[in-house]
């Protein structure tokens, strides 16, 4: 008996340009359904979270982030799925819980750790956070 690939019609991949979030990119090309679609999330941080004093900045890090994604698309082509890329401001996890949802995602999937990564626990400060307060289901790629 053939043994059935799981797949998924549309994936939030948590993306700033990490190993993690290549694993989880890496892991979403091989869930999507053909017709589906993968949302690349970059979350830039909110002033309450990291400083950016003034609108320059905010601007620079919304530069980049565009930058990345641009490049990251630049090297996924197919015609099997699209590929959205999506830049919000704020609280990563809480971005990332609600792209999800307004989205209808089937998946969420966050590599273990990003650049974000401050603290020594087992899972990423994010991950975490999304994995426990996310209604979707998560899987976090070590």
């Amino acid at each position: 008996m053939e043994e059935k690939k799981s797949s998924m019609k549309r994936i939030l991949v948590g993306y700033d340009g990490s190993e993690g979030a290549e694993k989880a990119l890496a892991k979403a090309l091989t869930l999507i359904e053909e017709n589906g679609e993968i949302i690349l999330l970059a979350v830039i941080p909110s002033k309450s979270e990291k400083s950016f004093v003034d609108a320059e900045a905010y601007k620079l890090a919304k530069e980049r982030a565009q930058q990345l994604l641009q490049e990251k698309l630049d090297s996924i082509k197919s015609e099997d799925f699209v590929v959205t890329p999506i830049i919000e401001r704020g609280d990563a996890a809480e971005k990332i819980i609600d792209t999800a949802s307004k989205k209808e995602c089937d998946l969420i999937i966050l590599g273990r750790h990003g650049h974000s990564e401050i603290s020594p626990s087992t899972l990423g400060n994010v991950a975490e956070k999304v994995v426990t307060h996310a209604h979707k289901p998560v899987m976090v790629v070590k």
